[in-house]
């Protein structure tokens, strides 16, 4: 937009707010759009922002150059719409500089209300042979082709092919040790403590066990004992050593 294109806008403007419109402001507006060009969107823009009432009754209007802006933009990414439009492939190979230009003079054409433009479709095609296979080596036949649950189910255990994909191996119960939530690592240390709890890389014995559908304990309380006794003394004897 030049100073003849802005002092055009300035007088649209002034149909609406009687302003005075002089060479400065004419000056200035190009200015400030001087990327805008004057086309029937700038003017519906001005048109809209007039046609809707200000926040707070009785308050004036008064157009500004970013107000011109934003709603010609707005306009024109109400053309557009939530999906972009298919790229329109050309017949002749491109290049990558090629495809950026053609690109934006689609999105242009489409945005200006030149063309309509086909919003991009979900892709089609069948699952890959060996996913297939595996699927019904793992699940049965009856498993390829079937309707799956949404992932973010609440209750996804009720499913069992999808409790078996969606959370694998330890991560996939509750930590009986440290109370580590499904799907994240177990931890050592306590809240409050002093220091931080660390994530450790391998879960927690009884976590293994209770993914592996074994009970979470199974030594004896004997056993558990003798265990104890011998961190006990390996503690003292390494105390001793660093003494």
């Amino acid at each position: 937009m030049d100073r003849g294109d802005a002092a055009e806008l300035l007088g649209y403007c002034a149909a609406f707010d009687n302003r005075t419109v002089g060479k400065v402001d004419a000056v200035a507006w190009a200015a400030s759009l001087h990327d805008v060009p004057l086309d029937d969107d700038t003017t519906a823009a001005v048109a809209r922002y007039y046609g809707t009432a200000p926040e707070r009754a009785g308050d004036r209007l008064w157009i500004q150059p970013h107000h011109v802006r934003a709603g010609r933009l707005a306009i024109r990414q109400e053309r557009l719409g939530t999906t972009l439009p298919a790229y329109e492939i050309p017949t002749e190979v491109e290049t990558g500089a090629e495809f950026v230009i053609r690109r934006r003079a689609q999105l242009d054409a489409v945005a200006a209300g030149r063309s309509v433009g086909v919003p991009v479709g979900r892709l089609a095609g069948d699952p890959a042979p060996g996913f297939v296979k595996e699927l019904a080596r793992r699940f049965g036949d009856e498993a390829v082709g079937r309707v799956v649950p949404d992932l973010d189910d609440e209750t996804p255990e009720a499913d069992p092919v999808v409790a078996e994909v969606r959370r694998p191996g330890p991560l996939g119960v509750e930590c009986p040790t440290c109370k580590a939530p499904i799907g994240r690592p177990c931890r050592v240390g306590e809240p409050g403590g002093g220091r931080r709890p660390r994530e450790l890389r391998t879960a927690h014995m009884p976590r293994q066990r209770v993914a592996n559908g074994e009970p979470a304990e199974v030594e004896t309380a004997e056993e558990t004992e003798r265990r104890r006794a011998y961190y006990l003394d390996h503690l003292a004897r390494r105390a001793g050593e660093a003494s």
